[in-house]
């Protein structure tokens, strides 16, 4: 039998070359937009412009103070979220009664959790952290959540009972069954979570929280600076893919793909 791990030599080669090109057919067709078929600097911005306008954000000190203030944001809403979604998912994926009670709630809540409950944010915590803090932990909370809950109940009863055979206790099951069977679940949950919580995050400040990156993109739509607004855009899709990569697939790699538990499940669909 075969055991199949999925490393770093197993990702494909092409895909680094194959994501610059891409990036690169997207910059000649935005060249080919504002240099060759003439769309107007007040529809549509050249690179030129959105870098000249990207260089005064940093050389102002703009870009970073905006920066700054909206990670730390999504710092302090995405802990809480994934701490407690993974605690409580974890209570509810060890009983069979409490995952079916709750399971309609989960749907119920997923599907309005974010961006949809920044209008009562504000009424309940006006602009400041708090309403911040609180939409984006309700945009990583339920995923987290559901995706933990799933992830313990699909953890086969054999493995704890081996556990139990061999002298342990319901911690050591815990530790050493429950939680690695269930982590590429729950980094699911936090990969998706943090997108959410992402663009929940620059909603909220788009509608009014001082300062951060949602707030620099609505005072330059106040000004018409379409510079500025799509400057303000590929920084935020910038930081959001660094933050997938860096936090999500730097903990993916040192723990499911090291453990082997992605080999387990790869050699599963094998057979």
């Amino acid at each position: 039998m075969t055991t199949l791990r999925l490393t770093s030599s197993s990702i494909p080669a092409l895909g680094i070359p194959v994501s610059v090109v891409a990036i690169l057919l997207l910059a000649l067709f935005w060249f080919a937009l504002t240099n060759v078929f003439g769309v107007p600097e007040y529809v549509f911005p050249s690179m030129s412009s959105v870098a000249a306008a990207l260089l005064e954000a940093a050389l102002s000190g703009r870009l970073l103070d905006d920066t700054s203030i909206s990670l730390l944001r999504l710092l302090l809403g995405a802990v809480i979220g994934i701490v407690t979604g993974i605690a409580f998912g974890f209570l509810v994926g060890l009983s069979r009664t409490a995952r079916i009670a709750v399971e309609p709630l989960i749907n119920a809540f997923s599907g309005i959790a974010g961006i949809a409950w920044i209008p009562l944010a504000l009424a309940w915590f006006g602009t400041g952290l708090a309403m911040s803090t609180f939409v984006i932990w309700n945009g990583m909370f339920f995923v987290v959540f559901a995706n933990t809950i799933l992830g313990v109940s699909r953890v086969p009863p054999a493995y704890a009972q081996a556990i139990f055979t061999l002298g342990g206790d319901r911690r050591e099951v815990l530790r050493s069954v429950i939680f690695p069977g269930a982590l590429p679940d729950i980094l699911t949950g936090v990969r998706v979570g943090l997108a959410f919580a992402w663009r929940s995050l620059i909603a909220a400040e788009l509608m009014g929280s001082p300062m951060g990156l949602g707030q620099w993109v609505n005072e330059a739509a106040t000004y018409q600076r379409t510079d500025r607004i799509l400057a303000g855009c590929m920084t935020i899709a910038v930081l959001g893919v660094l933050l997938e990569t860096l936090l999500v697939s730097w903990v993916a790699h040192r723990t499911v793909v090291r453990w082997g538990t992605v080999a387990v499940a790869e050699e599963r669909k094998a057979l």
